[in-house]
């Protein structure tokens, strides 16, 4: 049996899910969700170990805190945070942060 597609090459797995991410349109949220696994390296490991960055879309990062006086102190960096985002990432990586409501993480 001369099937063409026998004589094709097999591809990388990586790049059949680049393709397929491209496509569906999740390759650019997977590209601007990865920014959320620099949280610890922007605030510090003190405040990442009360504080989580959960959620980030449209340049609005969305935090976590497990206790209030976190949410202050963090509150008082956000003007920091954004700066070391964009920095890091390109103006406007983000633009505002905010906690998320209904408690904590």
């Amino acid at each position: 049996m001369n099937d063409d597609r026998t004589k094709s090459r097999p591809e990388h797995v990586g790049s059949i899910l680049d393709s397929v991410l491209d496509q569906t349109g999740l390759a650019s949220r997977a590209r601007e969700r990865s920014v959320l696994d620099e949280w610890d390296e922007i605030v510090g490991a003190r405040a990442a170990a009360h504080t989580q960055a959960v959620d980030i879309r449209d340049g609005v990062l969305t935090l976590e805190a497990d206790h209030a006086a976190w949410r202050q102190e963090l509150t008082l960096l956000f003007p920091a945070i954004i700066e070391k985002y964009n920095a890091r990432h390109g103006e406007g990586t983000v633009r505002e942060v905010r906690w998320r409501r209904g408690g904590t993480g």
